[in-house]
């Protein structure tokens, strides 16, 4: 699976959004931790998360004029790749609104394993069980192609273009799909440039 396709419609997006307002975002993150959503551990490296997200849009007052994001995760070890799209909804606070919390909900699609053969099945040699059962051990298998993409990050606004964020990344089917959910959590720093008019 290649997000080349949803990285152009991305960029395009972007430029064409460029008139108005919104935030592109870079960051670094550590990749499948144990955040008691996600069990963790299964992969490694780290995931470079680049994406971008609108102002608050009043076209969508009916649920509280969110941010809508867009986002794209590369591992660096040969671990999951994703793409996720969603809401957020900022909530501003301290000396002359610098520092906010940015909730948010999305969905995601992933290139990790899913479904990973089961070493109960009948007729396999001592082998095949073996060999599977390590697949289990060792492989992050998420249970679903699609997920649920729920999110947050604690930012600083640093000035009026630049501001730094703390950001957490979870994935997963919450068991809509089966009892295989092993969860995928990233929490890393990134940096956002402001464009346009900030709300």
């Amino acid at each position: 699976m290649t997000f080349k396709p949803l990285a152009m419609a991305a960029i395009a997006t972007l430029g064409a959004g460029s008139a108005r307002a919104g935030e592109a975002f870079l960051g670094v993150y550590q990749h499948d931790i144990a955040d008691r959503i996600s069990i963790g551990h299964f992969e490694h490296g780290k995931e470079i998360v680049g994406g971008f997200r609108t102002a608050s849009l009043d076209e969508l007052s009916f649920i509280w004029k969110p941010h809508v994001h867009f986002l794209v995760g590369l591992n660096t070890d040969g671990g999951t790749d994703y793409a996720a799209a969603g809401f957020d909804w900022r909530f501003k606070f301290g000396p002359d609104d610098r520092f906010y919390f940015e909730p948010g909900i999305g969905a995601s699609i992933h290139t990790g394993d899913v479904n990973l053969a089961d070493p109960n099945d009948p007729g396999l040699t001592p082998a095949q069980v073996a060999f599977r059962i390590h697949q289990l051990e060792t492989k992050l298998d998420l249970g679903s192609r699609f997920l649920f993409e729920p999110e947050w990050s604690l930012g600083w606004k640093a000035t009026d273009r630049w501001s730094v964020e703390m950001s957490w990344i979870h994935q997963s089917h919450a068991q809509l799909a089966g009892p295989q959910n092993p969860g995928l959590g990233d929490f890393g720093l990134r940096a956002v440039y402001r464009y346009g008019i900030d709300k």
